[in-house]
């Protein structure tokens, strides 16, 4: 099928684009905010959170967050984060210091506290007395609360910009975010919307997640969402067997079950599984956008074929799209699927150039509508 090759080409982008290229000028129309320091704000401890300085020497406790930092072009004052599988996309990742066990189940706080880090970002999923325990060593630390959508996630690439101050760069992540998602709904307007699940070892995203929000907004209706679930939950097979899934999504690192009632589904009759990179769909954080314009494209090949009435590369130009973020965040943690996911084979950091990229590709297929 046509999308088969520009899913092709989207790969080879992604694998091509040098870590060199990472600076992101501001959005056309984006009003900077005060990017001043100090900067005080409460987090998702109710605490007062007051950073002196630009900070220089940052620590991210979890994968979606260090996302971010390489998103918004922070990388380099990174000196903390999880060093693992499912970090090994941003580029130089490797380089910095775990901040995990060896299980990596938990924080290494001795080691967060012999990093001297300027800030911590905590995910939700770092218990409140581990973040007590590094602000009584004296360490500064932001505690993010759940993500819950994908305005969730401009919100907190927004704040995470601001808080380190890079909030050009963070404004203009979002913008690229926010015109890719607005071409995915107007390809997907008015369509039908086939059944959808999205399934890895057992678990499904339910009402409540962002990638319930990423499955309806690539135009699909999300199977979980509709027999009751919430949040990220284990999934029966009966409830498999009742549904009849359309399509059935699943993250790039969990196999598709072989056994009855899957084998059974319309997904499996007709070919209609597909893979997404576990990484970008996994971790509450720009690049989500990406196996969301997969999804669409998979679901919804005929709004991808351009033609006459068609919009032209040209509006890639022409769009400015408006932004709203505000004060709200979250990282990825257990509201997230169990376990952030292994490699992929993006060549980040610079989700600019990525997210443009990925734009022109929407914007070159879209949409002829029926």
């Amino acid at each position: 099928m046509r999308y088969t090759a520009i899913l092709a080409a989207l790969a080879l982008v992604l694998a091509v684009v040098p870590a060199a290229v990472t600076g992101v000028a501001a959005a056309p129309g984006v009003q900077q905010e005060n990017c001043s320091f100090p900067f005080s704000g409460t987090d998702a401890t109710g605490t007062e959170v007051t950073v002196e300085d630009r900070p220089e020497r940052i620590v991210a406790l979890q994968a979606s967050t260090a996302q971010i930092l390489w998103e918004v072009n922070a990388q380099e004052r990174v000196v903390g984060m999880p060093v693992r599988s499912y970090t090994a996309y941003l580029n130089g990742s490797e380089s910095r210091t775990d901040v995990l066990t060896g299980d990596g189940t938990s924080v290494n706080v001795e080691q967060v506290v012999a990093l001297e880090p300027d800030v911590v970002v905590a995910p939700s999923s770092i218990p409140n007395a581990t973040v007590s325990q590094l602000r009584d060593a004296g360490v500064t630390v932001y505690k993010f609360s759940f993500d819950r959508s994908i305005e969730g996630i401009y919100e907190k690439t927004t704040l995470l910009g601001r808080l380190v101050g890079n909030c050009e760069e963070a404004n203009a992540t979002v913008e690229e975010m926010r015109s890719s998602v607005e071409r995915i709904e107007r390809a997907v307007e008015g369509r039908e919307r086939p059944d959808a699940l999205y399934y890895f070892y057992n678990f499904t995203a339910g009402n409540g997640t962002f990638i319930h929000e990423v499955i309806t907004t690539a135009g699909g209706d999300n199977v979980a969402a509709n027999a009751g679930i919430s949040g990220f939950g284990q999934i029966s097979d009966e409830v498999v067997a009742e549904r009849n899934p359309d399509w059935i999504l699943h993250p790039s690192d969990a196999p598709l079950p072989q056994r009855e009632p899957f084998a059974s589904t319309t997904a499996y009759a007709q070919n209609q599984t597909l893979s997404v990179n576990a990484n970008y769909m996994n971790q509450p954080a720009p690049r989500v956008v990406i196996p969301m314009l997969e999804i669409a494209q998979a679901l919804h090949p005929e709004a991808f074929e351009g033609g006459a009435n068609g919009t032209t590369a040209n509006e890639t130009a022409t769009d400015e799209p408006t932004t709203n973020a505000t004060d709200n965040a979250t990282a990825a943690d257990p509201g997230d699927p169990p376990g952030e996911t292994p490699t992929s084979s993006g060549d980040g950091p610079g989700f600019g150039v990525v997210a443009t990229l990925v734009a022109l590709l929407a914007t070159m297929l879209l949409v002829r509508r029926s």
